[in-house]
This record gives C-alpha cells, structure tokens and sequence, in this order.
C-alpha cells in the first residue's frame, strides 16, 4: 500500500510537489518583503528630494494604499492580478517609509538604529509567529481586543499630530505598539488555517501588514530610547 505524505507543509503526487497553503502564504509574504525592500531603494536612493518636494505626493501613495487594502476581497482571488497588486502594494509601502528611513541611515547612529530595529522585528515576528502556529488555545477572543486596541492606537496618533508629546509618552506609545501587532502575528498565524484555500492572498496581506507595523513600532520604541 501506498504511504501517504503527513508533512503538513507539503503534499505529494504523481506530479511532483504541490504547495500548500501555508507555503503560499509564506512564499507571497516573502515576496512583499523583497517588494518593500526594492521600494525602499528606490524612494531613498532617487525620491527623496521629489517627495520633500512634493510632500501631497505621501498623501497620494497612502491614499493608494488604503484603496488596495479596502479592496482587497474583490481582487485577492484573481490571478495574475492579485499577484501585480500584492505586489505593487508592498512596493509602495516602501516608497511612503523611504524618506524616514533615508533620513535616519543619515544621521548619527541611524543605521546602528535601523539594524537593531530589523534584528529585534526579526526575532519578535518569528517569536510571535510560532507561539500562533503552534499553541492549542483559541486565540480567536483576542480580535475583538485587538482591533478595539488598534482603533485607540489610531486616535492617540492623530492626536499627537497636533498635540506634541514627551519622549517618555513616545516609549510608551511605541511601546504598546510593539505589543499590539505582536498580537496581531500571534492571531493571523493561527487564523491562517481558517480561510478557503483560494483566500493565500489575504493571509499574506494581513501578516505582512502586522510585520510592517511591527517594524515600524519597534524602530520608534528603538529611536526614542536612544534619545537623551
């Protein structure tokens, strides 16, 4: 008899490997990396002075972005569409952080900074994630907390738009940033198992979202406490 293949990564046929969902999943969130990454170089390497130019031009990417997001389910599923978008999204999520991260690869102990912000993302993302994709509680009643969490994250920045804070109050605000999209990587890991096989596109978006802002808390708790 024919033993069946149990790794739940991979399955096997007559025709060779066939990825799984998990592995789609993985692979579309590597590819957003890769994306933001050349975004990144671009904006820094070539927009800089365009975008402080023209600063309505950030206005303009992160209406983009948010269209992309809200649209989502309807072009998640129609390849290669959904590929271009995924894509292009993440593409220009690493135009709207170039000039921060132009900037501070500039100044004194920036780039010791930024290294330390991707090392600690690094490891508290692959942290957060196994702690999701392993444990057995339901981690389902953490949404409503969650979102409710991210909504008042939300105001307080608007907020501090107009009313300055203290580096202090920056420690703690990124602070619970960090611990919030922790959480968020915990949820989505494990939410992964719940959607149709044909939804890759929208677990991907969703961890690669949690990932970015994950990054971005982390480089604000690691800056503010550099600070005198």
């Amino acid at each position: 008899m024919e033993m069946q293949n149990q790794n739940p990564y991979t399955s096997t046929s007559k025709v060779g490997i066939q990825t799984t969902f998990f592995g789609k999943v993985m692979a579309f969130l590597a590819l957003a990396v890769l994306a933001s990454v050349g975004g990144v170089f671009v904006g820094a390497q070539y927009l800089l002075e365009f975008f402080f130019t023209n600063p309505y031009m950030m206005y303009v990417l992160f209406g983009i972005e948010l269209v992309l997001i809200f649209t989502s389910t309807k072009w998640s599923t129609k390849v290669p569409l959904n590929r271009f978008l995924f894509a292009a999204f993440a593409f220009i999520t690493g135009l709207t952080i170039a000039p921060l991260i132009g900037i501070l690869a500039q100044t004194p102990g920036g780039l010791l900074i930024l290294n330390k912000a991707l090392i600690a993302t690094a490891l508290m993302f692959t942290a957060t994630a196994l702690v999701g994709w392993t444990t057995k509680w339901n981690l389902s009643g953490m949404r409503g907390f969650l979102f409710m969490a991210l909504i008042g994250m939300i105001i307080v920045g608007i907020i501090g738009i107009f009313v300055p804070w203290s580096n202090t109050f920056e420690l703690v605000f990124s602070g619970v940033g960090v611990a919030l999209f922790g959480g968020f990587v915990m949820y989505d890991f494990q939410k992964i198992r719940q959607y149709p096989e044909d939804r890759y596109i929208d677990a991907a978006l969703a961890i690669y979202l949690d990932l970015f802002n994950l990054f971005l808390y982390i480089l604000r708790f690691i800056s503010a406490s550099s600070r005198d």
